[in-house]
């Protein structure tokens, strides 16, 4: 072929002008794709149309964190933990709720689940699970006093606060009538001082789920350190990018987004950053890992001016005085919102019933993180390609050149 193409000059570079041509539209068409680009499966909501109905009460959780603290550090096993769980048994009157043992390690723990269904309830009735930890870490290894560092915390915010919040919407979900089903999970286990890092509850909840359960819920949302008073959310990641979609709108109509227009007209404050991704490995990973579209609203940076992963975080000082109302209230809050709304309800739930308010917007875009991840290596590899391919064509045009001079 290189012997017939040398023998005539003039056809080797057209031949070679039009193959760079094609080439060129070829890589600019790759790069031009929206690949990114994926279509959100949960409806889109007016969200300000429900504003005015909540009433999470931040007081009465945090009256629940200084009462979780008084019982102690509520370490798998001991009495504290069993005294907790038997409060979420009594109290829960309206919700089927369940303990569930498990030993793993020669660590025995006990998860709560506490499931209300609507009253038109179908075997493939939609659900959304929230999810909190109840025990508290059982050493306190980052604390400044090395003679401390092996007792357990009392865990006013890691531990106490997911816990409240929860025990707060099981209150005033019931009268809410959700034509879809709420589960609340307190997972166990959670933050026990193990290498590696284990998230037992969430592992053996997830373990225990079938196909039909995964395939029917809608989010798996977890509530973590959400008591500090200076609160900072961020995204988080891992995560499912069609999930966290949802948090900016309703994070925005409750003043939480900085610069931004509440539902009242008010201008937000930083409160939810989604442009600052913290990686943190958390319950929500289990659900991840088979499937189950799961994100984490937690405050990572504990403490005033803390940096993540500082501050009181794991020390003695995460105590009842360092929790805050006001902030159970506002994620407390948000997290009602999206339930009254249904902002977490797919287009394929089906409870066509489930709240919804009428001149929806059209369906959102947002980019799937996963699917992102994955692009930039297949684009890059384009250009490889592409530029490998452009250098052997030049090489071989100066070929035929020198052979034809």
């Amino acid at each position: 072929m290189l012997m017939q193409i040398g023998g005539d000059f003039r056809t080797a570079r057209r031949f070679a002008i039009l193959a760079i041509t094609l080439l060129i539209c070829s890589l600019s068409t790759s790069f031009s794709q929206p690949v990114h680009a994926v279509e959100s499966p949960y409806k889109a909501v007016e969200v300000c149309d429900y504003v005015e109905q909540l009433e999470f009460n931040g007081t009465l959780a945090n009256q629940s964190v200084h009462w979780q603290t008084s019982l102690g550090p509520r370490v798998p096993g001991t009495n504290a933990s069993e005294t907790f769980r038997n409060s979420v048994d009594e109290n829960l009157t309206l919700w089927d709720v369940s303990m569930h043992e498990y030993t793993v390690d020669n660590l025995t723990f006990t998860n709560i689940e506490a499931v209300l269904e609507p009253a038109n309830a179908e075997n493939n009735t939609p659900r959304v699970v929230l999810v909190a930890h109840y025990d508290t870490r059982n050493v306190a290894e980052r604390d400044s006093d090395e003679n401390r560092t092996n007792e357990p915390i009392v865990g006013a915010n890691d531990g106490a606060s997911g816990a409240a919040a929860l025990l707060e919407l099981a209150r005033i979900i019931p009268p809410m009538e959700l034509q879809y089903e709420v589960e609340l999970l307190f997972t166990d286990a959670e933050d026990q001082n193990y290498t590696p890092h284990r998230f037992f509850g969430a592992e053996k909840w997830a373990e225990h789920q079938t196909q039909h359960d995964i395939n029917r819920t809608a989010a798996f949302i977890v509530l973590d350190m959400i008591g500090d008073a200076d609160l900072q959310l961020t995204h988080i990641w891992p995560g499912n990018g069609a999930l966290w979609s949802t948090i900016s709108p309703l994070a925005e109509a409750l003043g939480m987004v900085e610069n931004k227009t509440d539902c009242n007209g008010g201008i937000g404050v930083k409160i939810f950053d989604k442009n600052t991704s913290i990686g943190v490995y958390d319950d929500h990973v289990p659900a991840l890992n088979i499937g189950i579209r799961a994100i984490d609203l937690i405050d990572i940076r504990f403490g005033p001016g803390a940096k993540a992963f500082e501050g009181y975080w794991h020390t003695h000082e995460d105590t009842p005085d360092k929790v805050s109302a006001e902030s159970l209230e506002t994620v407390g809050r948000l997290v009602e919102l999206g339930l009254r709304s249904g902002a977490w309800l797919t287009h394929n739930s089906s409870q066509e019933e489930a709240p919804e308010p009428q001149n929806s917007s059209e369906n959102e875009t947002v980019v799937d993180e996963e699917i992102e991840a994955q692009s930039y290596p297949a684009l890059m590899l384009i250009a490889s390609l592409s530029i490998g391919t452009l250098l052997l064509i030049t090489a071989f045009l100066r070929g035929i050149i020198r052979k034809n001079t």
